[in-house]
Order: structure tokens, then sequence, then C-alpha cells
């Protein structure tokens, strides 16, 4: 994880969490938050509708887990955080709910991310929508 220690949430074993997360993050795909209470990473699907879907999943699993993301979408990619608020710090939910990730990623055909790594900030970089919303031309001559 770079250097930087997780906060644990208070009851975890600090042990086993903290060697879960490190085989998280060694990977690239995964980063321990800036305030180090959490593991973030970005997903990029070829579709709209793959993105959906994949939250779809988490959202299925987020309620039998009782535990939730903190998340945004833009067309094809998600941003997802897992964090516990209470209490605060690094669990073995979130561990659980980012490997279901990945699992879940992996079905729906995830596409490589060149910006997968850019995480570890307190706050989430923001996702832009790529070509998606731009008008098509419709002037152009065959």
């Amino acid at each position: 994880m770079t250097g930087m220690t997780p906060l644990f949430s208070a009851g975890e074993d600090e042990s086993r969490v903290s060697r879960e997360a490190s085989s998280l993050t060694s990977t690239g795909r995964w980063a321990l938050t800036g305030d180090r209470k959490g593991l973030e990473r970005k997903f990029h699907f070829k579709t709209f509708k793959a993105a959906w879907d994949f939250m779809n999943m988490v959202a299925t699993e987020c309620k039998v887990q009782k535990h939730h993301p903190e998340w945004t979408n833009i067309y094809n990619k998600t941003q997802i955080r897992w964090t516990t608020h209470n209490p605060s710090g690094l669990s073995s939910k979130d561990i659980h709910m980012a490997k279901f990730c990945d699992a879940a990623a992996a079905k729906l055909g995830e596409l490589p991310s060149s910006d997968a790594t850019s995480l570890g900030s307190k706050e989430a970089t923001p996702l832009e929508a790529g070509d998606c919303c731009k008008p098509k031309d419709n002037n152009t001559q065959s």
C-alpha cells in the first residue's frame, strides 16, 4: 500500500485486513484512500449498460452485506470507494466488497483502465464521459 498504513475500523483483525488490503492494492487497481480509511478504484466498461449492470450486481450484494459504497457513474465508468463509517476505518466488509467488485467486473468484461492508479486522494477524482455525449455530425457526405 505504498508505505501508508491503513486506519482500521475498531474491532477488526488488523493483521488480516491489512494483509488482504495489501493483496488488493498490490495489483495497482485498488488504492488506499487519502485518509487511509478505505479502498477505492475506477472501473471501465464497454457500454453504459455494462456499467449499470455492474452497479446493480454490487447493489444486490450491498443489500446482503448491509454495507454500501461511495460511488459515481458517468456513462461507462464507475468509481467506487469502500470505507466503513461506523466505526470509522477500513474493515473486513470493505475488503469483501472490493473483492466482489473485482469478480463482478470480470464477469461483465471490464476494460483496462489507464487511470486506475490515479486514486488515493481524499476527494474522488472526477470521471469523464469520453465521447458518449458528443453530438453526431449529420452533415457528413458520402
